[in-house]
């Protein structure tokens, strides 16, 4: 019996990491992961992200610029649904680079030397919107 307790407590976390795995989380929680976002409120209640392109120095020195790349792409694998959807699923409007996200695809952003991918599952829905140094991520 006192074998059992502390092998049970060290299970514990584990499993507790594999139900992590399991439940993923919303799109844009699993991107703000890649990318240092912090969580902001949104108009709609549901979770959003937000995160500066450039931080500290290099807002004085180069104005707010920073090379930013966002696009849709097809799934590995599995049905792609439309595949004119890809081409124009990010566009600009009103002065920022707006990208309507539905699944299932993948969103690739690279910001500075970092580049992710990130899975969009079926059904989920979000919006990654650049304007000026900030991008945001909002689930919709």
């Amino acid at each position: 019996m006192k074998l059992l307790l502390p092998l049970a407590l060290l299970l514990l976390p584990t499993a507790a990491a594999h139900a992590d795995e399991v439940a993923p989380g919303s799109f844009c929680s699993r991107m703000a992961a890649q990318f240092d976002m912090k969580p902001v409120k949104s108009a709609s209640g549901k979770p959003a992200y937000e995160a500066r392109a450039l931080k500290g120095l290099g807002v004085a020195l180069f104005g707010g610029s920073a090379m930013v790349t966002m696009m849709m792409k097809p799934p590995a694998s599995g049905d792609i649904g439309d595949p004119a959807r890809y081409g124009t699923a990010c566009a600009m409007q009103a002065n920022r680079l707006a990208c309507a996200l539905t699944g299932p695809a993948v969103f690739e952003m690279a910001v500075r030397d970092q580049t992710a991918s990130t899975e969009i599952l079926p059904g989920e829905a979000a919006e990654v919107s650049m304007a000026k140094n900030r991008i945001r991520c909002e689930d919709r």
